[in-house]
């Protein structure tokens, strides 16, 4: 069951409406990856945020705010002392009247926010602003910028944006010493969102997912799937060297068939790994964790 909702939530945020992309307008806070709705004044002065995204909630911990926190969704668990913060249930399907009743000074989303739902709370004289989806760690990078403006934590954000890259450039100069030392190519690699009778799915080239695994120094044999669907003999053929799966669901993998015959499941090299696809710092945390599998530091 906790796969199915996952896999629905991914496919869900792959799906964003193109209707909602049209009404994007460039932002008086100076993002090119933010819809503002029309007329709303936007300032640096937020003390009241209704958020209904889990980066959007995780971003905002992270710059020291979550005490401006008026809201969050069921997803967002982390850190967690958000879980102290009242929910408005899911994104798709959020308690508007909650969040109108509250009267935050803006409601901060994720694109696969419901434009109707946008709507509901512009005719309320809520300033909503909503983040699209990026593939690209620079995309993450430029919601902190964002949100570091919003409430005026602007060098708290440019402070953890700079670690990030430091981190990430040790992993690349790490990654290309122990390449050129040992004459080797980028170790295979499998991420699974889905298996079984339901069919099998994973993180195609236009994702985060696959970004974070290129950046890991890893070589994604999933990179040609669509729409997140991939084919089983394609991962057969492949044979990844290393596989990695939702923590919860790593020990089943391993034990289902045909998968328990796949080589780096017979080779112990099935590792649990979690909110992988969670657009915030925490994914330089996975990437240092993917390229400590694969390269053994």
């Amino acid at each position: 069951m906790k796969r199915i909702i996952y896999l629905s939530l991914i496919v869900c945020i792959c799906l964003v409406e193109v209707s909602c992309k049209k009404q994007i307008s460039e932002p008086n806070i100076g993002a090119d990856n933010v819809y503002i709705t029309p007329n709303a004044k936007i300032t640096n002065n937020n003390r009241r945020i209704a958020s209904v995204s889990p980066q959007v909630t995780e971003i905002l911990c992270e710059l020291g705010c979550i005490d401006r926190l008026v809201t969050r969704t069921d997803f967002c668990k982390f850190p967690p002392q958000v879980e102290k913060i009242q929910t408005v249930g899911g994104i798709n399907d959020a308690n508007l009247e909650l969040i109108i009743s509250l009267r935050p000074d803006i409601v901060i989303t994720s694109s696969i926010f419901p434009k109707k739902s946008v709507i509901v709370l512009e005719n309320a004289d809520l300033p909503v602003l909503s983040f699209r989806e990026g593939s690209k760690i620079e995309d993450m990078y430029k919601v902190m910028s964002t949100l570091g403006k919003l409430v005026s934590r602007e060098k708290v954000a440019d402070s953890l944006i700079n670690d990030c890259k430091s981190r990430l450039k040790t992993v690349a100069l790490r990654c290309d010493s122990i390449i050129k030392t040992k004459n080797i190519t980028k170790p295979k690699v499998y991420y699974v969102v889905g298996y079984g009778a339901s069919g099998d799915f994973s993180a195609g080239a236009d994702t985060y997912v696959n970004e974070i695994f290129n950046l890991a120094g890893a070589d994604n044999i999933a990179k040609n799937a669509k729409n997140w669907s991939f084919n089983k003999e394609e991962l057969f053929k492949n044979q990844p060297e290393y596989i990695f799966v939702r923590t919860y669901d790593v020990e089943n993998f391993k034990t289902t068939h045909p998968y328990s015959e796949l080589e780096a499941v017979k080779k112990g090299n099935v590792f649990g790994i979690d909110d992988l696809d969670n657009q915030t710092p925490r994914s330089i945390d996975a990437i240092e964790k993917i390229f400590a599998v694969i390269y053994g530091r």
